[in-house]
């Protein structure tokens, strides 16, 4: 009986009760700061809670069934993974792919609801690198091995780059992070890391990616923009201002008015800092912080290399978009159109982050072997 209890297999509690946690902040925020475009647009204020509240639940179901399923079964598929992945994310350029506010990141299949392809891609290259990684070993050093990474890398955040900048540098830093977890030399990924920022100048000047170009330049220099491209991000930090230490209180931020586009999406951060001031913004980059501090721990106490990887490449992955998500809302990054993960509006990144955290729970579950 003593033994049955000591091989019993036990999830992370700590990454599971984060989850749930970041899952109720972000229902309440959505709730709030979808109210005035519901009314507006569909004279219903519950519209987009509604819609988050069942994102959220085919999220979690998603997460329950991840967690019982053993993450090294992935590697069996591994193939058929990237495939439809990156076969999904090249449907965009057909005549499935639907636009939205300039940028065509959406797949629109028949009696299917939409959804954003590049989200599926994240978690399959993930995947696909950490069945590679393990598969070369220490041979990550190796010239001939890193031209390989580098061309994969390369082909799967270009796929998402022509159509979403922002899930592209998510891509590039958790697939980077991936690769000195398995053993390049630092020196090597700056040297990549450097040639990426160079593509990137250069591909900004490319005219299709005109639009692009605009945001840095409101990025700038938002408030000479603020009538035009810098809207979101000044009103953005204004709403910031505006919240100060303990904020205006829940459902009293006047950004949502229309002033921030998408608020309870894009610049949802900018609405906790509103409402909720420096304490809530502050308290939700702590628990960041500790989902990021929890998952490199599952990866460092897994001994198989693949879970091992897959582990490091979503805890990095997870953290990295809310990082990115935050620094452009405070101004410190250009509008990149990027959700943050498990508190913004979400479908296809919702449910997609919340199956990934899944993987996460079940990776440490059978750690506990």
């Amino acid at each position: 009986m003593i033994n049955t209890r000591k091989t019993k297999k036990q999830i992370d509690r700590g990454l599971l009760i984060t989850t749930i946690i970041f899952a109720i902040i972000g229902s309440i925020l959505v709730f709030s700061a979808s109210w005035p475009e519901g009314v507006l647009k569909f004279e219903n204020g519950y519209y987009f809670f509604f819609r988050h509240l069942r994102s959220l639940a085919i999220g979690l179901v998603g997460m329950f069934l991840a967690s019982k399923i053993n993450y090294k079964i992935y590697k069996k598929f591994i193939f058929l993974i990237i495939i439809v992945s990156v076969v999904l994310n090249l449907l965009l350029f057909t005549k499935l792919g639907e636009d939205s506010l300039g940028s065509t990141r959406w797949l629109d299949f028949p009696l299917l609801p939409r959804f954003m392809p590049s989200d599926v891609l994240k978690i399959g290259s993930i995947m696909f690198m950490a069945y590679y990684l393990e598969g070369i070993g220490s041979r990550i050093r190796n010239v001939k091995e890193i031209i390989i990474s580098v061309i994969f890398i390369l082909i799967f955040v270009g796929i998402v780059f022509i159509r979403d900048m922002g899930s592209s540098m998510v891509m590039l830093a958790s697939l980077g992070s991936m690769l000195i977890i398995a053993g390049m030399k630092v020196g090597t990924l700056a040297v990549l890391i450097l040639l990426a920022i160079v593509f990137s100048v250069i591909g900004l000047q490319i005219p299709a990616f005109s639009y692009r170009l605009k945001r840095v330049t409101s990025f700038l220099d938002p408030f000479e923009y603020k009538s035009s491209d810098g809207l979101q991000l000044v009103n953005s930090l204004y709403a910031l201002a505006m919240g100060s230490i303990t904020g205006v209180g829940l459902g009293k931020g006047v950004q949502k008015f229309s002033y921030i586009p998408h608020v309870y999406n894009d610049f949802i951060f900018a609405a906790l800092g509103e409402e909720f001031g420096l304490i809530g913004t502050f308290s939700v980059v702590v628990l960041f912080f500790i989902f990021l501090v929890l998952g490199l721990r599952i990866a460092s106490k897994t001994k198989n290399k693949f879970g091992k990887y897959l582990a490091a490449g979503i805890t990095t992955a997870i953290v990295f978009q809310a990082f990115i998500h935050i620094m452009v809302n405070i101004g410190l990054a250009p509008v990149t159109g990027i959700t943050l993960p498990f508190i913004s509006y979400g479908g296809t990144s919702l449910i997609i982050t919340l199956y990934s955290t899944g993987i996460l729970l079940n990776i440490s579950k059978e750690n506990e072997r």
